[in-house]
């Protein structure tokens, strides 16, 4: 049976988590809900998935080739809170305690990182699940190579695989970057084909396959407004497909030994969790009080971190959602 081989978006599950569970701090006032809220997912993929290799991927600070072919890449983006970007460090030392090595690198984002990563694993014949929140991951699923999308909060997600994706978006793996060559992407500012969105770009694509071939045969797309579009924007539409490619050859070396999974340093697992108060999650790792109260919580967080603590998610997110009422 092939290892599996885990490698998880660090950047997009944070994020997710930070926007899914309500603001809370230690008693000291340091936000911990996206480090709450990571660490559960990883508790609950350890569980379900029982891997046997594991790594993260993170984006780094510095610009990539990305913004140097497109100097308005990502350009849209919100600043990111600073209660966001104070949990970075939190959630690293969470790793390291779990012993899950990072990779990053200057120039590349995450995603080329991952894509390198699994790449690579699929070739020595891994099974590599990829959990993320960015559908362009899309684009690396084979037959070795699933990714594990969040759907709502930090709790529901869906396997995608190229059987998925053909009963989705009636495409196959390597047409995801075409689609967004077409319809472009609002959150990394990819400008597309301006007038063609998802509903036009997957039936062009059922019907040319590539951007290049559409562009090599316009004269046969029976829409003018359509045939216009294609002749105005159609450097564009190649750049964005440039853009939303993502590099599978990152100057990197994997580790794989370091790679490996075994037992995390329990220890420091949870002494890391009761700095963090997060005593419910350090009663989970060590066996003990599933129900005990995380400090700085709400007596609801409390309920929640239970719950969560006991193996129940979906749950936990019912809970965590109705706060935002009161």
């Amino acid at each position: 049976m092939p290892n599996k081989f885990i490698i998880i978006d660090g950047f997009s599950l944070v994020h997710r988590a930070f926007y899914a569970l309500p603001p809370f701090t230690t008693k000291a006032g340091i936000p911990t809900n996206a480090a709450y809220g990571f660490s559960l997912m990883l508790l609950r993929l350890l569980e379900d998935e029982k891997p046997d290799y594991f790594a993260v991927a993170f984006d780094r600070a510095a610009p990539t080739f990305r913004h140097e072919e497109f100097k308005d890449y990502k350009a849209t983006r919100k600043k990111m809170p600073d209660e966001l970007r104070s949990q970075f460090p939190l959630i690293r030392q969470i790793l390291e305690a779990f012993k899950i090595p990072i990779y990053e690198l200057d120039g590349y984002e995450a995603d080329d990182v991952i894509g390198t990563l699994a790449c690579e694993a699929a070739r020595k014949d891994f099974d590599v699940l990829i959990f993320t929140g960015d559908r362009d991951a899309f684009q690396l699923a084979d037959e070795n190579v699933c990714v594990m999308i969040t759907r709502k909060g930090i709790s529901e997600t869906e396997k995608i695989g190229p059987t998925e994706l053909k009963e989705k978006y009636g495409l196959i793996p390597g047409q995801i970057p075409d689609l967004k060559g077409l319809m472009g992407d609002t959150s990394d500012n990819i400008p597309g084909v301006p007038g063609i969105g998802e509903k036009t770009a997957l039936r062009l694509l059922h019907e040319f396959q590539t951007i290049d071939n559409l562009l090599e045969n316009k004269e046969q797309v029976s829409r003018p407004r359509e045939r216009n579009l294609l002749n105005e924007y159609a450097e564009q539409a190649l750049a964005s497909k440039r853009l939303a490619t993502i590099c599978c050859d990152v100057p990197i070396e994997v580790d794989y030994e370091a790679c490996r999974f075994s037992e995390p340093d329990k220890q420091a697992v949870i002494e890391v969790f009761k700095e963090l108060e997060f005593n419910s999650l350090a009663a989970r790792v060590s066996g003990g009080n599933a129900g005990a109260k995380d400090k700085g919580q709400t007596t609801a967080q409390a309920k929640d971190a239970a719950k969560g603590a006991a193996g129940d998610a979906d749950s936990a997110l019912t809970a965590t959602a109705a706060l935002r009422t009161i």
